[in-house]
């Protein structure tokens, strides 16, 4: 069987789900098991395409092909992901990109409900800064530390609540960066069926998604360096509360738009 024959037998059994990007996602599942793009492939074995079906079949019960992988990119570097932490996700990238220009071999960085580590490390290793990252649940904070260490990134894992600003006692950040849990109760009970299986701890934000942002700004404010920022990534239509949140507590706030026009992340400055 050729690539394009393979890659239309994946493309059939996608097809009958909500997938999204049925033809993306069928090419990334040729990709995972070939190594190569279908057009480039003359023969696939009928060994690789049972392979192939058997993920596109649990794919289509919905179970995320980024833990079917166990392992995504993010800004350039491979994750290692699974059940139990938030997958990585390209609009996350802006935050990310808002924070570089800040950033330098000399700074110091937070982030704060950090899951696999996919904002530090990426930080750090763009700008080769030093950074900490904050997570509270076990499963998540496992994938941390793998993370750090196959990326190599001069990442230090902290296992403890982003609520707990004594954390780090007697440091002070240049940044504080955070993709916190940001989703309504509302929202919650309409997730997809495949961001079901990622953990809830970082997803539902409290009843108006916002429980998050007030309590990290009010508790992390103090330990920013004067003209340092603190960034975060938010939720659909929240941009303006989160902003005038950040400013009831002193800070400049600003809202930064991805480049299809939607409002992702507050920056925030003393």
């Amino acid at each position: 069987m050729s690539g394009r024959e393979a890659l239309n037998v994946i493309k059939e059994i996608l097809g009958s789900t909500e997938i999204f990007d049925v033809n993306y996602e069928a090419g990334e599942i040729f990709k995972e098991v070939c190594g190569s793009h279908p057009l480039l492939v003359d023969s696939v074995t009928a060994e690789a395409l049972e392979k192939m079906k058997s993920i596109a079949l649990k794919r289509a019960e919905g179970y995320p092909l980024q833990y079917i992988f166990g392992k995504w990119e993010f800004f350039g570097c491979e994750f290692f992901v699974g059940e139990g932490v938030l997958i990585p996700r390209p609009e996350t990238e802006l935050l990310v990109e808002t924070a570089l220009p800040a950033l330098n071999e000399n700074s110091i960085i937070l982030d704060l409900c950090s899951g696999s580590g996919c904002i530090p490390i990426a930080c750090s290793k763009e700008s080769g800064c030093r950074a900490y990252a904050v997570e509270l649940y076990e499963k998540a904070f496992s994938f941390l530390e793998k993370n750090i260490a196959h990326n190599k990134a001069n990442v230090t894992a902290i296992n403890g609540d982003a609520l707990d600003n004594s954390i780090l006692s007697g440091i002070e950040f240049d940044v504080i960066l955070s993709n916190p849990p940001y989703l309504t109760k509302e929202e919650m009970s309409e997730l997809q069926k495949e961001v079901r299986f990622e953990p809830e701890t970082a997803l539902f934000g409290g009843d108006d998604g916002l429980y998050f942002y007030r309590m990290l700004f009010k508790l992390w404010k103090h330990r920013l360096k004067k003209g340092g920022i603190f960034a975060v990534e938010v939720g659909d239509k929240q941009a303006k509360d989160v902003k005038a949140l950040m400013e009831l507590e002193g800070f400049k706030a600003e809202i930064i738009s991805d480049y299809a026009g939607i409002e992702r992340v507050v920056k925030g400055s003393i």
